[in-house]
Protein backbone atom coordinates (compact mmCIF):
# COMPACT_ATOMS: atom_id res chain seq x y z
CA UNK A 1 0.00 0.00 0.00
CA UNK A 2 1.27 3.17 -1.00
CA UNK A 3 0.43 6.38 1.33
CA UNK A 4 0.11 9.72 -0.43
CA UNK A 5 -0.90 12.83 -0.54
CA UNK A 6 -4.78 13.64 0.43
CA UNK A 7 -4.83 15.56 -2.55
CA UNK A 8 -4.52 12.27 -5.00
CA UNK A 9 -7.45 11.10 -7.11
CA UNK A 10 -7.42 7.79 -9.28
CA UNK A 11 -5.85 8.89 -12.61
CA UNK A 12 -2.80 10.80 -10.67
CA UNK A 13 -0.25 9.37 -8.37
CA UNK A 14 2.17 11.90 -6.50
CA UNK A 15 5.33 11.33 -5.28
CA UNK A 16 6.08 11.59 -1.50
CA UNK A 17 7.80 15.41 -1.58
CA UNK A 18 5.33 16.44 -4.09
CA UNK A 19 2.15 14.68 -1.70
CA UNK A 20 4.67 16.50 1.39
CA UNK A 21 4.88 19.91 0.10
CA UNK A 22 0.71 19.88 -0.91
CA UNK A 23 0.20 18.49 2.84
CA UNK A 24 2.49 21.05 4.15
CA UNK A 25 0.45 23.72 2.15
CA UNK A 26 -2.97 22.34 3.20
CA UNK A 27 -1.72 22.06 6.93
CA UNK A 28 -0.61 25.90 6.98
CA UNK A 29 -3.75 27.29 5.12
CA UNK A 30 -5.77 25.26 8.01
CA UNK A 31 -3.65 26.79 10.74
CA UNK A 32 -3.91 30.48 9.63
CA UNK A 33 -7.49 30.53 9.11
CA UNK A 34 -8.00 28.11 12.11
CA UNK A 35 -5.81 30.48 14.26
CA UNK A 36 -7.84 33.60 13.26
CA UNK A 37 -10.90 31.95 14.06
CA UNK A 38 -10.03 31.81 17.75
CA UNK A 39 -8.12 34.97 17.95
CA UNK A 40 -11.31 36.98 17.25
CA UNK A 41 -14.42 36.00 17.40
CA UNK A 42 -15.72 38.21 14.34
CA UNK A 43 -12.81 38.60 11.87
CA UNK A 44 -12.48 41.59 9.92
CA UNK A 45 -11.51 39.42 7.19
CA UNK A 46 -12.73 36.47 6.18
CA UNK A 47 -11.67 33.57 8.09
CA UNK A 48 -11.64 29.91 6.99
CA UNK A 49 -11.04 26.17 8.27
CA UNK A 50 -10.48 22.99 6.64
CA UNK A 51 -10.53 19.23 7.64
CA UNK A 52 -10.06 16.17 5.87
CA UNK A 53 -10.83 12.60 6.91
CA UNK A 54 -9.01 10.45 6.46
CA UNK A 55 -5.34 12.52 6.47
CA UNK A 56 -3.66 9.07 4.75
CA UNK A 57 -5.34 7.25 1.63
CA UNK A 58 -4.65 4.44 -0.30
CA UNK A 59 -3.95 5.25 -3.77
CA UNK A 60 -7.24 5.43 -6.42
CA UNK A 61 -9.51 6.73 -3.02
CA UNK A 62 -10.50 9.83 -2.36
CA UNK A 63 -10.87 11.64 1.73
CA UNK A 64 -14.01 14.16 2.65
CA UNK A 65 -13.32 17.42 2.62
CA UNK A 66 -15.23 19.83 4.99
CA UNK A 67 -14.57 23.49 5.23
CA UNK A 68 -16.11 26.78 6.79
CA UNK A 69 -16.17 30.05 5.98
CA UNK A 70 -17.17 33.07 8.47
CA UNK A 71 -17.29 35.96 6.45
CA UNK A 72 -16.68 39.89 8.51
CA UNK A 73 -19.87 41.06 10.57
CA UNK A 74 -21.10 44.19 10.59
CA UNK A 75 -24.37 46.69 11.99
CA UNK A 76 -25.79 48.31 9.37
CA UNK A 77 -26.58 52.38 9.62
CA UNK A 78 -29.68 53.89 10.00
CA UNK A 79 -27.71 56.75 8.75
CA UNK A 80 -28.78 56.98 4.77
CA UNK A 81 -25.57 56.62 2.36
CA UNK A 82 -23.45 56.41 6.41
CA UNK A 83 -21.35 54.23 8.35
CA UNK A 84 -21.42 50.47 7.79
CA UNK A 85 -23.95 50.87 4.74
CA UNK A 86 -20.67 50.45 2.34
CA UNK A 87 -22.81 50.60 -0.78
CA UNK A 88 -24.51 47.33 -0.54
CA UNK A 89 -22.10 45.35 1.34
CA UNK A 90 -19.74 44.94 -1.64
CA UNK A 91 -16.83 44.09 0.85
CA UNK A 92 -18.71 40.99 1.20
CA UNK A 93 -19.38 41.52 5.05
CA UNK A 94 -22.39 40.60 6.86
CA UNK A 95 -25.37 42.76 8.43
CA UNK A 96 -24.95 40.57 11.82
CA UNK A 97 -27.80 43.90 12.91
CA UNK A 98 -29.21 46.91 11.64
CA UNK A 99 -30.10 50.32 13.55
CA UNK A 100 -33.75 51.30 12.51
CA UNK A 101 -33.88 54.75 12.88
CA UNK A 102 -33.50 56.82 14.92
CA UNK A 103 -31.73 53.92 17.39
CA UNK A 104 -33.84 50.68 17.56
CA UNK A 105 -31.26 47.71 17.18
CA UNK A 106 -32.32 44.53 15.59
CA UNK A 107 -30.27 41.93 15.39
CA UNK A 108 -30.25 39.67 11.90
CA UNK A 109 -29.31 36.38 13.60
CA UNK A 110 -28.92 35.25 17.93
CA UNK A 111 -26.54 37.82 19.43
CA UNK A 112 -24.86 38.35 22.38
CA UNK A 113 -25.77 42.07 23.44
CA UNK A 114 -23.36 44.08 25.83
CA UNK A 115 -24.42 47.27 26.76
CA UNK A 116 -21.52 50.19 28.86
CA UNK A 117 -22.62 53.77 29.89
CA UNK A 118 -19.46 56.24 28.52
CA UNK A 119 -20.34 59.35 30.17
CA UNK A 120 -23.36 61.65 31.11
CA UNK A 121 -24.01 65.35 31.79
CA UNK A 122 -26.92 67.05 30.68
CA UNK A 123 -26.83 70.70 30.91
CA UNK A 124 -29.59 73.00 31.09
CA UNK A 125 -27.63 76.10 28.57
CA UNK A 126 -28.87 78.84 31.23
CA UNK A 127 -26.13 78.35 33.57
CA UNK A 128 -28.36 76.96 36.25
CA UNK A 129 -26.05 73.42 36.42
CA UNK A 130 -22.86 75.29 37.29
CA UNK A 131 -21.74 72.35 39.82
CA UNK A 132 -22.15 69.15 39.23
CA UNK A 133 -24.70 67.77 36.47
CA UNK A 134 -27.67 66.07 37.46
CA UNK A 135 -27.81 62.35 38.19
CA UNK A 136 -29.35 60.06 35.26
CA UNK A 137 -31.05 57.08 34.46
CA UNK A 138 -30.41 54.88 31.71
CA UNK A 139 -32.65 52.08 30.40
CA UNK A 140 -33.40 49.13 28.10
CA UNK A 141 -35.85 47.35 26.64
CA UNK A 142 -36.01 44.18 24.61
CA UNK A 143 -38.16 43.07 22.17
CA UNK A 144 -41.41 46.20 23.14
CA UNK A 145 -40.43 44.98 26.79
CA UNK A 146 -41.08 47.22 29.86
CA UNK A 147 -37.52 49.64 30.36
CA UNK A 148 -35.66 48.13 33.17
CA UNK A 149 -32.84 50.48 34.91
CA UNK A 150 -29.13 49.77 33.64
CA UNK A 151 -27.27 52.78 35.12
CA UNK A 152 -28.11 55.54 38.04
CA UNK A 153 -25.77 58.06 38.92
CA UNK A 154 -23.80 60.80 37.89
CA UNK A 155 -20.26 60.62 35.37
CA UNK A 156 -18.34 60.12 39.16
CA UNK A 157 -20.63 57.17 39.27
CA UNK A 158 -19.53 56.06 35.12
CA UNK A 159 -17.24 53.27 34.53
CA UNK A 160 -16.93 52.74 30.63
CA UNK A 161 -15.43 49.62 31.18
CA UNK A 162 -18.28 47.80 33.30
CA UNK A 163 -20.22 46.02 31.39
CA UNK A 164 -24.02 46.71 32.45
CA UNK A 165 -25.82 44.16 30.43
CA UNK A 166 -25.06 40.69 28.83
CA UNK A 167 -27.50 38.91 27.81
CA UNK A 168 -28.05 36.18 24.38
CA UNK A 169 -30.95 38.31 22.10
CA UNK A 170 -32.64 36.12 19.35
CA UNK A 171 -32.69 37.54 15.81
CA UNK A 172 -35.78 39.90 15.26
CA UNK A 173 -35.87 40.89 18.58
CA UNK A 174 -35.60 44.85 19.03
CA UNK A 175 -33.40 46.57 21.64
CA UNK A 176 -34.13 50.26 22.78
CA UNK A 177 -32.85 52.23 25.05
CA UNK A 178 -33.57 55.04 26.93
CA UNK A 179 -32.86 57.95 29.77
CA UNK A 180 -34.14 60.74 31.77
CA UNK A 181 -32.35 63.01 34.57
CA UNK A 182 -33.61 64.10 37.69
CA UNK A 183 -35.03 67.52 38.18
CA UNK A 184 -35.74 69.65 40.75
CA UNK A 185 -39.55 68.44 40.88
CA UNK A 186 -38.60 64.55 39.77
CA UNK A 187 -37.46 63.35 36.38
CA UNK A 188 -37.12 65.12 32.75
CA UNK A 189 -38.65 63.42 30.05
CA UNK A 190 -38.33 59.93 28.94
CA UNK A 191 -36.69 59.99 25.49
CA UNK A 192 -35.64 56.56 24.06
CA UNK A 193 -34.53 55.22 20.65
CA UNK A 194 -38.42 54.84 19.82
CA UNK A 195 -38.63 58.77 20.22
CA UNK A 196 -39.85 60.49 17.47
CA UNK A 197 -37.96 63.61 17.85
CA UNK A 198 -34.92 62.39 17.41
CA UNK A 199 -33.75 63.35 21.33
CA UNK A 200 -31.70 59.80 20.93
CA UNK A 201 -29.67 58.48 17.45
CA UNK A 202 -27.49 55.75 17.06
CA UNK A 203 -24.62 56.02 15.37
CA UNK A 204 -22.38 52.97 13.82
CA UNK A 205 -18.99 53.22 13.05
CA UNK A 206 -18.15 56.29 9.99
CA UNK A 207 -21.67 57.66 10.86
CA UNK A 208 -21.57 62.08 11.36
CA UNK A 209 -21.74 63.21 14.77
CA UNK A 210 -25.17 64.74 13.89
CA UNK A 211 -24.08 67.64 16.71
CA UNK A 212 -20.92 68.25 14.31
CA UNK A 213 -22.01 72.28 13.66
CA UNK A 214 -22.51 72.58 17.82
CA UNK A 215 -18.31 72.24 18.07
CA UNK A 216 -15.39 74.38 17.03
CA UNK A 217 -12.23 71.64 16.46
CA UNK A 218 -13.78 69.68 19.58
CA UNK A 219 -13.43 72.45 22.64
CA UNK A 220 -16.70 71.81 23.58
CA UNK A 221 -16.86 68.33 23.25
CA UNK A 222 -17.37 66.21 26.28
CA UNK A 223 -14.17 64.66 27.36
CA UNK A 224 -15.77 60.88 27.61
CA UNK A 225 -16.77 61.23 24.12
CA UNK A 226 -13.72 62.54 22.38
CA UNK A 227 -12.17 59.10 22.20
CA UNK A 228 -15.19 58.08 19.93
CA UNK A 229 -15.60 60.68 17.92
CA UNK A 230 -12.45 61.68 15.57
CA UNK A 231 -11.28 65.52 14.34
CA UNK A 232 -13.67 65.37 11.47
CA UNK A 233 -16.59 64.24 13.32
CA UNK A 234 -16.86 60.65 12.14
CA UNK A 235 -17.76 57.90 14.68
CA UNK A 236 -15.15 55.73 15.21
CA UNK A 237 -15.80 52.43 17.40
CA UNK A 238 -15.47 48.44 16.19
CA UNK A 239 -18.02 47.00 13.22
CA UNK A 240 -20.62 45.44 15.86
CA UNK A 241 -20.73 48.37 17.74
CA UNK A 242 -23.41 51.09 18.41
CA UNK A 243 -22.97 54.33 20.05
CA UNK A 244 -26.29 55.80 20.99
CA UNK A 245 -25.84 59.75 22.40
CA UNK A 246 -28.80 61.04 24.09
CA UNK A 247 -29.61 64.87 24.08
CA UNK A 248 -32.08 65.03 27.35
CA UNK A 249 -31.47 68.39 28.90
CA UNK A 250 -33.26 70.25 24.90
CA UNK A 251 -35.53 69.88 22.82
CA UNK A 252 -35.00 73.01 20.63
CA UNK A 253 -32.53 71.16 18.31
CA UNK A 254 -31.30 75.25 17.18
CA UNK A 255 -29.91 75.55 20.71
CA UNK A 256 -26.35 75.36 20.98
CA UNK A 257 -26.85 73.07 24.18
CA UNK A 258 -28.61 70.49 21.74
CA UNK A 259 -25.44 68.34 21.62
CA UNK A 260 -26.45 64.33 22.01
CA UNK A 261 -23.75 64.52 24.87
CA UNK A 262 -26.04 64.53 27.94
CA UNK A 263 -26.22 60.21 28.00
CA UNK A 264 -23.47 58.03 25.73
CA UNK A 265 -23.91 54.35 25.58
CA UNK A 266 -21.85 51.67 23.70
CA UNK A 267 -23.63 48.83 22.49
CA UNK A 268 -21.68 46.01 21.41
CA UNK A 269 -22.70 42.65 19.63
CA UNK A 270 -20.93 39.20 19.48
CA UNK A 271 -21.59 35.58 18.52
CA UNK A 272 -19.56 34.32 21.16
CA UNK A 273 -20.44 35.37 25.15
CA UNK A 274 -18.08 37.93 26.16
CA UNK A 275 -16.81 37.09 29.07
CA UNK A 276 -16.61 33.44 31.70
CA UNK A 277 -20.45 33.64 33.06
CA UNK A 278 -22.99 31.25 31.85
CA UNK A 279 -25.63 34.20 30.74
CA UNK A 280 -28.61 33.46 33.00
CA UNK A 281 -28.68 36.94 34.29
CA UNK A 282 -28.43 40.65 33.24
CA UNK A 283 -24.71 40.62 33.63
CA UNK A 284 -24.32 36.94 31.80
CA UNK A 285 -22.95 35.20 34.69
CA UNK A 286 -25.25 32.68 36.68
CA UNK A 287 -26.61 33.73 39.81
CA UNK A 288 -26.24 29.91 41.28
CA UNK A 289 -23.05 30.96 41.80
CA UNK A 290 -23.45 34.06 43.88
CA UNK A 291 -19.64 35.66 44.63
CA UNK A 292 -19.39 39.48 44.85
CA UNK A 293 -23.06 40.62 43.64
CA UNK A 294 -26.38 40.38 44.77
CA UNK A 295 -27.13 38.54 41.40
CA UNK A 296 -31.36 37.68 41.30
CA UNK A 297 -32.78 34.52 39.97
CA UNK A 298 -32.22 33.64 36.79
CA UNK A 299 -34.12 35.03 34.01
CA UNK A 300 -34.54 37.99 36.27
CA UNK A 301 -33.07 41.63 36.44
CA UNK A 302 -29.61 41.71 38.27
CA UNK A 303 -29.94 44.37 40.85
CA UNK A 304 -26.17 44.24 40.45
CA UNK A 305 -25.38 44.12 36.59
CA UNK A 306 -22.22 45.17 36.61
CA UNK A 307 -20.33 42.92 38.84
CA UNK A 308 -19.22 39.78 37.68
CA UNK A 309 -20.62 37.21 40.24
CA UNK A 310 -19.42 34.17 39.53
CA UNK A 311 -16.64 33.09 41.67
CA UNK A 312 -13.26 32.40 40.91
Amino acid sequence: MEEVSLFTTPAMKTSRLAALAAASFATCAFLSGALQAQTTTDPLTPAGAMTAFPTMVQTGTKPTLTWSIMHPARIGSGQPGGGNNGGGNSDGSQDMAVVNPPGTIIPTTDSYVTIQIIGTGPTNCQGGNSGTSPATDLRMSLNGGAYQQLFYGTQANVDPSKKLYIKKVNAGQTVDLGGRFVTGTGWSPFFTTRSSNLQVVALVNGDYYPAKSKFQGQASMASYLKPYVDSSFKVNIGPLSVLLVMELAQTNQSSPCFDYQDQVVLVTLSRKHPNNGHGNNLDGVDSSNPGNGKGGPNGAVDPSGGVDDEMR
